[in-house]
């Protein structure tokens, strides 16, 4: 068990920098995006669910994992960027 729950804190780790990384495009999107309005965009959602299915299928993710975490994962994202836009404007 404790081999196993190393190797659980060790990817842990590496998903922290991964959506360190992640955060660090949200940023960057919300220095680009020219109004509010353009931060929430359904169709993007849409491919970025897609592209995480076609994924999870190639490496034998379950969806019923990907799909729940990767919306979470896109909410929280989404309220980053209006946080950061607004920071940006005012």
């Amino acid at each position: 068990m404790l081999e196993v729950r190393a190797g659980v804190d060790e990817i842990d780790r590496m998903l922290v920098a991964l959506i360190a990384r992640r955060q660090g495009y949200m940023d960057a999107a919300a220095r680009i995006k020219p109004n509010r309005q353009a931060v929430r965009d359904e169709a993007r959602i849409n491919q970025v669910l897609a592209n995480v299915e076609a994924e999870a299928e190639k490496h034998g993710l379950s969806w019923g994992i990907a799909e729940p975490v990767w919306r979470e994962l896109m909410e929280r994202c989404i309220a980053y960027e209006f946080s950061v836009w607004d920071a940006t404007r005012t």
